[in-house]
């Protein structure tokens, strides 16, 4: 069923950020649109937001097959209505040194972490400049500006995610779709981990939010969040 709620998509749902990202985008009054390739953990995520009054429906789909995108995109546009943001949190992490790391395991990183993001934004985008404009937030990392030791996979796809947000942020903000680029140089707080050395997933969703909000005066490509004991 159609909704009169502005739509955004959240790519890549599962735990920690993308499930903040989803809370806070409802709370804020979204209908919420999560990608998933499993259902298990973005169910018990509907559930949770639509308990507290908001709006989340989950479509499963892997996000490098084109077709099954496409047909996910449709199914959005039929039961929310068209979407006008898209955030990219999906990713693949790979630590390993080079002659240890396979030509399967660079691909892999490769497919979700920049050819997932393009396909997307390319189903997110069509819609957008039928709308008039919109807003593309992409989960970027440390390793896009600087990769360490063992990151070579894992460095050269958050690089190349980087460069299709530059591409298309000089594009598209012509027509009114701001498109950014979040690097997240930390670690995100999980259960086990120093509170007050990682990044909150709630404040990095609030981070989010503010630039869907900004105004086309004043809009951020690229913002870079860390704890404050992090050194950069």
């Amino acid at each position: 069923m159609n909704t009169q709620q502005a739509v955004a998509v959240v790519a890549g749902v599962g735990n920690g950020l993308s499930a903040a990202v989803c809370r806070n985008l409802a709370a804020h009054g979204y209908a919420v649109a999560g990608l998933a390739r499993n259902r298990e953990v973005g169910e018990h995520l509907v559930q949770e937001i639509c308990n507290t009054g908001g709006g989340m429906r989950l479509f499963t789909c892997d996000l490098t097959d084109e077709v099954a995108l496409r047909q996910a995109y449709d199914a959005i546009d039929t039961d929310l209505g068209v979407p006008e943001v898209l955030v990219y949190t999906a990713g693949a992490f790979l630590c390993k040194p080079l002659l240890d790391t396979t030509a399967t395991d660079f691909e892999v990183l490769w497919r979700v972490n920049c050819l997932g993001a393009f396909l997307c934004a390319q189903q997110a985008v069509s819609r957008m400049q039928q709308c008039g404009g919109g807003t593309v937030i992409f989960t970027g990392a440390t390793s896009a500006v600087k990769p360490g030791a063992k990151f070579s996979a894992f460095g050269s796809s958050k690089f190349a995610q980087r460069g299709l947000a530059q591409a298309l942020a000089r594009e598209l903000g012509p027509q009114g779709i701001h498109v950014a680029h979040v690097i997240l140089d930390g670690v995100i707080w999980a259960q086990g981990e120093d509170e007050a050395c990682t990044l909150k997933a709630e404040a990095i969703a609030a981070s989010y939010l503010h630039l869907i909000q900004q105004d086309r005066s004043a809009w951020t490509f690229e913002l870079d969040l860390r704890p404050d004991v992090e050194r950069f």
